[in-house]
């Protein structure tokens, strides 16, 4: 690592940090062998580099945050219907509910065509609103089931004698089921906006899928437009 400016990024910044990214249960052997090398010359980019836990049997997940500048920001993207929400008992009685207020509000209109698009643009608003409450109730408790591994992570790390040890490895079993659901949800959602043509049915969600849902996202991005031959106005 020296001849090549590595260094090892957790262990720069967590120097005498007992976590581990591999645990055996079995055999019971722990190390962490699981690593981020970053050039010494990007170490300053680096915001956070930590270990969590995650959903597979013997390794956590190793996380690293960086800071670096984005000239292209996201704007708001093409919206589309997930059907998945049919499966919803909440969002089914929310669309009910609207579609009764929505004809009510517009029972004097007498134009078919223009009653339908307002019933349509109520519906969307709706479905949008509670799409993003579901996903941000999601996410914290993504981030509620997250913080709490870590916890009963480190009472395993240091007390695994303890009396208590059995029911703590339960709930650690649960938590790490209940975050799998929610990251099985999320890939299936990486591949509806990926736009992916064929999917094998039983087919684990990817980096793949993912991935292309980015490039899919570059595709409609405009970065720069033509005004005339060589005029040409980009983004700043």
């Amino acid at each position: 690592m020296d001849i090549l400016d590595l260094v090892d990024i957790q262990r720069e910044r967590h120097p005498k940090l007992r976590k581990y990214s591999y645990e055996s249960k079995v055999l019971k052997v722990k190390s962490r062998i699981d690593f981020f090398l970053v050039a010494k010359n990007l170490t300053q980019f680096v915001k956070e580099s930590e270990i969590y836990p995650a959903i597979a049997p013997d390794h956590k997940a190793i996380y690293i945050s960086l800071s670096l500048s984005n000239e292209t920001p996201r704007g708001r993207g093409l919206w589309k219907f997930n059907n998945s929400l049919l499966n919803n008992e909440d969002y089914v009685n929310k669309i009910h509910k609207t579609h009764f207020q929505t004809c009510s509000y517009y029972s004097k209109l007498t134009d078919k065509w223009l009653f339908w698009e307002m019933l349509k643009m109520e519906n969307r608003a709706a479905t949008i609103s509670f799409s993003k409450n579901l996903a941000k109730s999601t996410n914290c408790r993504e981030m509620e089931i997250t913080r709490r591994l870590q916890v009963l992570d480190e009472f395993i790390c240091n007390n695994f004698h303890s009396p208590d040890i059995d029911q703590v490895l339960n709930e650690f079993d649960d938590l790490k089921t209940e975050l799998q659901t929610i990251y099985t949800k999320k890939g299936n959602a990486a591949i509806f906006r990926s736009k992916c043509r064929w999917v094998e049915k039983g087919e684990r969600p990817t980096k793949y899928f993912f991935n292309l849902e980015r490039k899919n996202y570059n595709k409609k991005t405009i970065s720069q437009l033509k005004k005339q031959i060589s005029i040409s106005v980009s983004y700043k």
